[in-house]
């Protein structure tokens, strides 16, 4: 399998504003988004900076890794724009389609990462379509059909090219400008705090899986995709885990340093290296992965390329597929007595996918 499975830290400025903000991406350098049809980009404003409208070619979950942010979402279904207020821990769903704008209204850095499958146009990431400034859509049409399209006289479409063609992907909004209040009746559909949520695995001095899927946002049963937080303590350990449903994992560490092992056909141990925060890392689908953090602990987020959280575990507690299996064909499969082979099955089903040091 001809894959680079190596992390990466986003090495890709798409724009960058001092004092406002900027937008990172992965280069062709990890080519296994392109390869994968995946994506992954980091959004990064200062206080008031705000990302201009636009939608893209595929869709992708944002996770708030920092700060808050006031979020609109415009679905192409219903037209109604729902304006939320998100913060640290936040997950929000970004159908493909769907026009969306991003304000920092708070008094420190906001940091989003936003993981998914990229669309056609360009493998490996977002292509997105914004509505206005220097690089909007309105630009590419005459002022003639924009007149008439918008009931408009020529001299009002003029203007309304010209005002906006100073305007970057990101700008600071001034402080005169009364942004929409946050309608929070519809965060409920929209948003899951991983931050704030009950994991789904929790080990005493191991750490925490937290995720979110279908059952808690339906959103994600129209995009495909589910997530998870995982926070490991120094020396916790997560896995051997692998999704058993053809789905893949992109993973954005988020705080602390550890190290990832991804075993593959045959036995071969095809990625073993050690990441920490800003690198972004991938496990193919079916191939069991580890990860163990350093001694200061472990945050990640990731992206599952399916709504459902599926997966085998080989060592997670009663639902192992070894302590599933037959003593009679674990014995045999193992070359093990069946002292040993009870033994192996009782320390397994105490355990889980989480350990502790």
């Amino acid at each position: 399998m001809d894959l680079i499975l190596a992390s990466k830290k986003a090495d890709k400025t798409i724009v960058e504003v001092e004092g406002v903000g900027g937008y990172y991406t992965w280069s062709r350098k990890f080519p296994v988004l392109s390869q994968k049809k995946l994506a992954a980009g980091l959004l990064v404003l200062q206080p008031r900076g705000f990302a201009l409208p636009h939608y893209a070619d595929s869709s992708k979950i944002a996770y708030v890794i920092e700060g808050e942010c006031i979020a609109g979402l415009i679905s192409p279904e219903d037209s109604k724009e729902e304006v939320i207020k998100i913060q640290k821990g936040d997950s929000v769903p970004v159908p493909i389609g769907a026009t969306s704008w991003w304000y920092n209204g708070g008094d420190t850095r906001l940091s989003i990462i936003f993981l998914g499958e990229s669309g056609e146009y360009t493998p490996g990431e977002f292509c997105y379509f914004f509505l206005t400034g220097a690089a909007g859509i309105l630009n590419g049409f005459s002022n003639e059909l924009l007149a008439q399209t918008f009931h408009m006289t020529k001299t009002e479409s003029e203007k309304l090219k010209k005002d906006q063609s100073s305007l970057n992907i990101i700008i600071k909004i001034s402080e005169g400008i009364k942004t929409p209040d946050p309608c929070n009746s519809g965060i409920h559909k929209l948003v899951f705090n991983l931050d704030g949520a009950k994991p789904s695995v929790e080990m005493k001095n191991g750490g925490v899986l937290t995720s979110v899927s279908v059952r808690d946002l339906p959103l994600l049963g129209d995009i495909g995709l589910s997530a998870n937080r995982v926070v490991l303590e120094g020396g916790g350990m997560l896995g051997p885990l692998f999704t058993a449903d053809s789905s893949v994992h992109l993973s954005y560490v988020t705080k602390g340093s550890g190290r990832v092992v991804i075993v593959g056909l045959f036995g071969k141990v095809v990625l073993d290296t050690k990441v920490d925060e800003g690198d972004l890392f991938f496990v193919p689908k079916f191939f069991p992965f580890v990860v163990e953090a350093d001694e200061g602990g472990i945050e990640f987020f990731s992206v599952k390329t399916s709504s459902k959280q599926i997966y085998g575990a080989l060592s997670g507690g009663p639902k192992s597929v070894f302590v599933a299996e037959s003593p009679s064909i674990l014995e045999a499969s193992l070359n093990m007595t069946p002292d040993f082979t009870k033994s192996f099955k009782s320390k397994i089903a105490k355990g889980a996918v989480i350990a502790p040091p």
